[in-house]
């Protein structure tokens, strides 16, 4: 059985220079979207210890379901990648 569509909207931090994903939140958890050149700050393994990124480029993943083939009824933004590099 698959998870609820709401459990499938997210946000998620992909480090460029990792290739790989570094957070996944759920899109309704966040309250402000990063533009592009401000800074996110993710939480390390010690209270007080944090990581820098700073968001390169904003993509957003509208959902829907084509309509006659051609029209697409949007549901709403199910993804949005924040693509990060790690600043110091």
């Amino acid at each position: 059985m698959s998870a609820p569509r709401e459990n499938q909207r997210y946000v998620e931090l992909f480090d460029i220079s990792k290739n790989a994903a570094v957070a996944r939140a759920p899109l309704s958890a966040i309250p402000h979207l990063p533009r592009k050149d401000e800074r996110i700050f993710l939480p390390l393994h010690q209270p007080g210890d944090w990581v820098a990124y700073t968001v390169v480029a904003v993509e957003y993943f509208v959902g829907g379901e084509p309509v006659d083939g051609e029209l697409l009824q949007g549901s709403g933004t199910d993804r949005v990648t924040l693509f990060v590099q790690q600043s110091d």
